[in-house]
């Protein structure tokens, strides 16, 4: 008996470290498989359709309909192993506030591994939009926290918008595009209390090659 509890008190001390260490490697290759998955989707969109900046946007942030629409023409086509759980739909709810894609109305887009994404768009008219995407890597499971499992993604399809910009998946959201150096990314995390800061650090882990580096400031 001694032995047995002498067991289930080094797994309890260790099995935190074990956790924290699979997330820290887990992470990282999520986010960069649904970067390249959405790049690619926009990539083959762009090519059916032109550039971004002349497309049909939804008519207004957290228009269901309209969100629904934009995706179902120019992304859901070009995207795999996906199944859509539409705002009126029983239990669709429940993602959406999980993952707080701004509104329990809107759309949520489930991927076979378990992961999912939600999608919000703001300043939205005929010259383009400001998206904003929340995208959570194990969806219902826990924690549910931003930059924890929880991380933004953001696309600027304004007319006007830089050339390096157009057409691009943006990790992180809008406050990223004045980012210059890793500090200026490290605060950006650190400070993702912040109104438009939840979810951006998938900037800095970008920024460092898809990887959690020792001073992330989410995950001990």
């Amino acid at each position: 008996m001694i032995t047995i509890g002498i067991i289930g008190v080094v797994a309890a001390m260790t099995l935190p470290a074990l956790t924290s260490h699979y997330r820290i490697k887990e992470i990282p290759v999520r986010l960069e498989k649904f970067y390249s998955t959405m790049q690619n989707a926009l990539n083959l969109a762009v090519l059916d359709y032109g550039e971004m900046q002349y497309w049909t946007y939804p008519a207004a942030q957290n228009d269901a309909e309209s969100t629904s629409a934009f995706v179902d023409k120019y992304l859901f086509p070009y995207l795999t192993g996906i199944r859509k759980c539409e705002a009126g739909e029983q239990g669709c709810k429940q993602f959406a506030n999980i993952i707080g894609s701004g509104s329990d109305r809107m759309p949520i887009y489930i991927f076979s591994d378990g992961s999912c994404f939600g999608m919000v768009a703001g300043d939205s008219n005929s010259s383009g939009a400001q998206l904003h995407i929340t995208y959570d890597y194990n969806c219902l499971g826990k924690p549910n926290k931003w930059d924890e499992d929880r991380f933004t993604f953001y696309i600027n399809s304004k007319s006007g918008t830089a050339k390096k910009y157009r057409n691009k998946i943006i990790a992180g959201n809008f406050p990223v595009m004045n980012a210059h150096t890793r500090e200026d990314y490290v605060e950006l995390c650190k400070n993702h209390d912040l109104d438009n800061h939840k979810g951006i650090c998938s900037a800095l882990i970008q920024y460092d090659g898809w990887a959690i580096k020792d001073d992330y400031p989410w995950l001990k």
